[in-house]
């Protein structure tokens, strides 16, 4: 049974160990997310209703990265990039150049760790809901009604 098996395995600990390291580097976490999206782009088959997932979590460790979404608890991002690197790692419990099941203990993971962080990812998904389109202005003060100064000012 891969379920067990998967994490339990030496790819998964590792792929813990390494994201507990990247989640305190935001390049490291854009690099990431950019791995994962072109990974996705080419069409890793049998993701299944997993694709529309990882493209969610693209989106938050992007945000997470830039700091534009603060409120992922540390925990959670750290089993997400985790996730993520079992994904792309091609040398994991079932190697991915095996048809199909290769990407099943990926599968497996990536179903575990989005069981994990459900309740945070709803969180994130109400956020990006609302504000994930706003223009970041954080560290500008806005011009007062009258001032003749610009609209957006950089902060003293």
């Amino acid at each position: 049974m891969p379920t067990v098996a998967a994490l339990g395995s030496t790819a998964f600990r590792y792929a813990l160990r390494l994201a507990a390291r990247r989640v305190l580097r935001s390049a490291a976490l854009a690099r990431l997310a950019s791995a994962v999206a072109g990974t996705l782009r080419r069409g890793k088959p049998g993701l299944g209703s997993l694709r529309g997932e990882l493209a969610t979590l693209v989106r938050l460790v992007r945000n997470v990265a830039t700091r534009r979404y603060r409120a992922f608890p540390r925990r959670s991002l750290v089993a997400v990039v985790a996730g993520m690197l079992y994904f792309l790692n091609p040398l994991d419990l079932v190697m991915d150049v095996i048809p199909l099941l290769g990407l099943a203990d990926d599968v497996v993971v990536l179903s575990w760790v989005l069981h994990q962080v459900r309740r945070d990812l709803d969180a994130y998904r109400d956020w990006e809901s609302q504000w994930g389109d706003a223009i970041d202005v954080e560290g500008y003060v806005v011009a007062a009604a009258g001032d003749t100064s610009p609209a957006l000012a950089p902060p003293p």
